[in-house]
């Protein structure tokens, strides 16, 4: 090698070395940002597992509720962080539905997300939860056909180990109304 090749490598291995410092001085930074797994996500995961769901759905608030039945199950992901929903429903029409809930350290509130097969957008909500009544409450906003927003409320309210009951509200025409309740029943 001539001494312009052996200075010429020279330079690429100080830019290499250089750019690999940087990269793990990021990779550092990122690690110290990861959020820990901290009694929030502990209190999600109780809810992982296997559960029977008896569905309720009011297409209109005056008439009885159509009734269904179906199995979730719960599975904590990403390291965790997320409580995955996968939910079948058997009826005349086969339901799935796929939701997640978090916790955000960043803002201090949980987070919920939505998608089923009944319509092609997600259902974004956040929301708190309240120890005393072991109760998670998110307001969001579902999208609709004629482009408007529908304000949306859930609550998830856990009875005990073995049992818990979702509730999902619309507000149409400036008036609240129960459209879903799901009432959960621990498999295993």
């Amino acid at each position: 090698m001539n001494k312009c090749s052996i200075a010429a490598w020279g330079w690429v291995l100080a830019i290499a070395m250089s750019l690999a410092a940087g990269s793990a001085t990021a990779g550092t930074a990122t690690l110290a940002a990861t959020p820990h797994i901290g009694p929030p996500y502990a209190q999600l995961a109780t809810l992982s597992g296997h559960w029977t769901v008896r569905q309720s759905i009011w297409t209109d608030p005056k008439t009885p509720p159509a009734i269904d039945h179906g199995t979730a199950t719960y599975t904590m992901v990403l390291g965790g962080h997320h409580l995955r929903q996968d939910l079948r429903i058997a009826s005349s029409k086969p339901f799935e539905g796929l939701g997640y809930i978090g916790y955000d350290d960043a803002t201090g509130k949980y987070y919920s997300s939505w998608m089923d097969t009944n319509f092609s957008g997600i259902i974004l909500a956040h929301g708190d939860y309240d120890a005393a009544s072991r109760t998670y409450t998110f307001t969001g906003e579902m999208p609709s056909n004629s482009g408007a927003p529908v304000p949306t409320r859930q609550v998830l309210r856990i009875a005990d180990n073995g049992h818990f009951v979702y509730e999902y509200y619309e507000t149409r025409d400036g008036k609240e109304a129960l459209a879903v309740s799901l009432q959960y029943t621990r498999v295993d």
